[in-house]
């Protein structure tokens, strides 16, 4: 049943961004508790920023992952559900892919703000989750990533609500220096 969801999540984001469904297929893997996620392994963590490895499909995938430090915003937290930025590495084919859980479904067709000290980038979205819209801007958010101090995201809610997410960047570097080593 995994593969048949896994492949059915595949196809349906194929039509909008290969990667995404690779991140996506990647998190539901992740997220179910069964013999297949069971190979997903915390490598370590560095202040604010943990590695894991999974080595359960044909190629090793690794990401890098962080909560938020603080949530802002008009909203009923009760209602939000996970909420996490990536950096993740499938193989050698998609590397350093930056991309955003929210813990809610975005607005349909809106964008989210990606402020790295100062420096906005924007993301698109889908469902639940945020992308930056091509590998160069994945390589330009994560060289801001390991000179910056603090990540702000803001989105909004397919209810309509304004959200506003505060990352801290400390141990962002070292913990890319581990995703890159195991992820080669």
């Amino acid at each position: 049943m995994i593969l048949k969801f896994s492949s059915q999540i595949l196809t349906m984001f194929s039509q909008y961004n290969l990667k995404a469904g690779l991140l996506v297929v990647g998190m539901v893997l992740f997220g179910i508790s069964s013999p297949v996620a069971a190979k997903v392994v915390e490598m370590d963590s560095f202040k604010d920023w943990s590695v894991y490895r999974d080595d359960s499909g044909s190629s090793r995938v690794c990401y890098m992952s962080s909560v938020p430090k603080k949530l802002r915003g008009d909203y009923d937290r009760n209602n939000r559900g996970e909420t996490r930025v990536f950096v993740s590495h499938f193989g050698n084919a998609d590397r350093n892919v930056v991309s955003v859980l929210a813990g809610y479904k975005y607005k349909k067709q809106s964008d989210v703000i990606f402020n790295i000290d100062g420096k906005d980038t924007t993301l698109f979205t889908q469902d639940n989750r945020a992308y930056s819209f091509n590998a160069a801007d994945d390589s330009t958010l994560v060289t801001r990533m390991k000179r910056g101090s603090k990540l702000v995201v803001t989105g909004i809610s397919s209810r309509g609500n304004k959200t506003i997410d505060e990352y801290s960047l400390s141990g962002f570097t070292k913990a890319k220096a581990l995703l890159d080593k195991l992820c080669k």
